[in-house]
């Protein structure tokens, strides 16, 4: 039965949405980057408040399945598009369903496991579908006509699957891909939650192999895109003073420092699992550059790795700090962050090509940018995507979108 709190939390959204609208002709949107658009104002109040009903409570939110959300509301909705994506809603086993499966796919063609955020207790929205669509849309042609996308709906904490649930059954996908099917090039998209699926799982297999008898080891992601990765599950009560993003961001962005520091909610996604532990959260221990140099995914010439964290979201520091140890991004130290009046300046990026030693990675601070912007706020660019090049695309208003589809169309062999 939905709790008091949760009851309250949920009849209150309509309240904030109504006093928005009135307060907006005269004090503008949420945030600097939404100050001027009232409708993504909007969408990110009900992100916001959907964020802070207690966890327990959001199973009665989560009423659809991935099924539901792909056959239904997403071929409903977008159904002139997904026409031309083969196989789209096809079950591939008990874990995940194909956005898109080549029918002539070859062992080393380009498959894409997408691990959507929603911080392990909500269930994935339809615009983080249509984002990831768009993505593939703005794919080259040879590219798209090879890669295959496939979404994994892992099982939720608010209705009791707290971690590691969710790395075991990307596990099995992974196992299922790679010893079944015989992948070679698998690579990852995770944005928020699912960002930090991206990360511990590599972690996972460089375990499981220390500990393996049989000679065969399952292939290391190749490429990661992670948008506003959660690399700190748990924060601490020192990072919000002022200074700090949890802090100076807290006002602006989609997560609240109140609900993410909250132990009762930490303990639910948790579980009984290890907080201060690689395979759960990386920020909550002890960041040691070794532990990811001996991780290909993370070091090896073979691989690329794009990172996107908003200027003004309350994981900024947490995701500057993990880019510090595991990718030797200089950024963390190199600058401070929050006064760049929106304007993409040089200390918002950092870019280091193969250069036949160490992992590619292409690291950007998004101007103004919020929590997840990629996922939530960049949607409505595919009604135009069809009619669209990747080089038609503003990179501004679709900074996400743009930049991981240039990443791919670089990088995926």
């Amino acid at each position: 039965m939905l709790s008091i709190a949760g009851l309250y939390a949920i009849l209150g959204i309509p309240v904030r949405l109504i006093i928005l609208i009135l307060k907006y002709p005269l004090v503008g949107g949420i945030g600097r980057k939404f100050k001027r658009n009232l409708t993504q104002s909007l969408k990110l109040l009900v992100c916001r408040s959907g964020l802070l009903v207690p966890i327990r409570d959001c199973r009665y939110i989560c009423i659809y399945s991935n099924n539901f959300l792909l056959n239904r509301i997403i071929k409903l909705v977008n159904h002139s598009l997904i026409k031309s994506l083969p196989h789209f809603g096809e079950k591939y086993d008990q874990n995940s369903f194909w956005i898109v499966k080549q029918p002539d796919r070859k062992p080393d063609d380009p498959v894409i496991i997408y691990l959507h955020g929603g911080g392990y207790y909500f269930e994935t929205m339809p615009s983080q579908i249509q984002s990831l669509i768009t993505i593939y849309k703005l794919l080259d042609p040879e590219l798209q006509s090879r890669v295959s996308i496939l979404h994994l709906g892992y099982k939720l904490a608010c209705r009791g699957f707290s971690i590691p649930c969710q790395l075991l059954q990307l596990h099995e996908t992974y196992k299922k891909l790679a010893n079944e099917d015989g992948a070679t090039n698998i690579s990852f998209i995770g944005d928020s939650a699912g960002g930090n699926l991206a990360i511990v799982y590599p972690q996972y297999l460089k375990l499981i192999a220390n500990k393996q008898d049989s000679d065969i080891q399952l292939p290391y992601p190749k490429k990661l895109v992670l948008v506003s990765p959660w690399t700190k599950v748990r924060p601490e009560a020192q990072q919000y003073v002022p200074g700090n993003s949890y802090y100076d961001n807290n006002p602006r962005d989609m997560i609240r420092y109140e609900a993410f520091s909250d132990l009762d909610r930490s303990k639910c996604i948790v579980g009984t699992s290890n907080v201060h532990s690689l395979l759960v959260s990386p920020g909550n221990t002890t960041l040691q550059r070794q532990d990811w140099i001996s991780v290909p995914t993370f070091s090896s010439p073979d691989s690329d790795v794009l990172v996107i964290v908003g200027e003004d979201e309350v994981f900024r520091d947490d995701v500057l700090l993990w880019g510090k140890y595991a990718l030797d991004v200089p950024l963390y130290d190199d600058h401070k962050y929050g006064d760049s009046e929106g304007k993409n300046l040089d200390k918002m990026w950092y870019i280091r090509t193969n250069d036949g030693k160490r992992a590619g990675v292409r690291f950007y601070v998004e101007p103004w940018g919020v929590h997840d912007s990629t996922f939530f706020f960049e949607t409505h660019l595919i009604k135009r995507v069809n009619n669209l090049k990747l080089n038609d695309v503003d990179t501004q208003e679709f900074y996400g979108i743009s930049r991981i589809a240039q990443f791919l169309n670089d990088t995926l062999k």
